[in-house]
């Protein structure tokens, strides 16, 4: 407020600093700025503080991104979820040395209960057996491996229609923690058979 004169824009009026009687002075101008610059390092920082974290695609599971980054860089959403999920797959049959069954039937006995059999190796969670986290995992991962199959892969790669790039991201983010879970698993195999005596 400037007596006289009102309300003023102390920037606006910087031009009429040359003036014989100037509206505002120096200081005036000044301290409005200092005061400006206080109020937007306040809102700067609210901002920062509330800010949604953004997590880049690219820090998802190399096998999963590595397949999926060139569609989803031209905007072709659905068939990078496709892609990441064959790469997943892909890994998987890798991995286990199982290319005989199909892919739903492979997350299944790979992650299931029973002991390894010859040529059906079974994934594990890392620690102790009687473990109840250890236990928890191993059942979870048993029901969550094949419904991913189930639900994103299939329906990526035999759905109609486009998928926008959100529901796109959150089915590759899926993907990328399951490919991220069956690295940290450890491979269980049967046994190998002791040659008979007589051979």
């Amino acid at each position: 407020m400037v007596q006289g004169v009102g309300k003023i824009d102390p920037i606006a009026n910087w031009a009429s600093i040359t003036d014989p009687k100037p509206v505002v002075e120096p200081s005036n101008v000044l301290d409005a700025c200092d005061q400006m610059l206080g109020r937007i390092e306040a809102m700067i920082a609210r901002a920062e503080a509330e800010a949604v974290p953004l997590v880049g695609v690219e820090a998802m599971h190399p096998v999963v991104w590595g397949a999926a980054g060139r569609l989803w860089r031209d905007g072709h959403f659905r068939q990078a979820v496709a892609a990441a999920a064959e790469a997943a797959m892909a890994t998987l049959k890798a991995r286990t040395g199982r290319n005989d069954v199909a892919e739903t039937a492979l997350w299944q006995e790979v992650f299931s209960d029973r002991a390894p059999a010859p040529g059906k190796p079974r994934l594990r969670w890392p620690g102790p057996m009687g473990d109840r986290d250890v236990k928890t995992m191993n059942d979870g991962l048993r029901q969550f491996a094949p419904g991913v199959q189930m639900t994103i892969r299939n329906s990526a790669a035999h759905g109609i229609g486009t998928l926008d790039e959100q529901a796109a991201l959150e089915r590759l983010a899926t993907l990328s923690l399951l490919a991220r879970w069956v690295d940290h698993c450890e491979l269980a195999e049967a046994p190998q058979a002791s040659p008979s005596p007589e051979s």
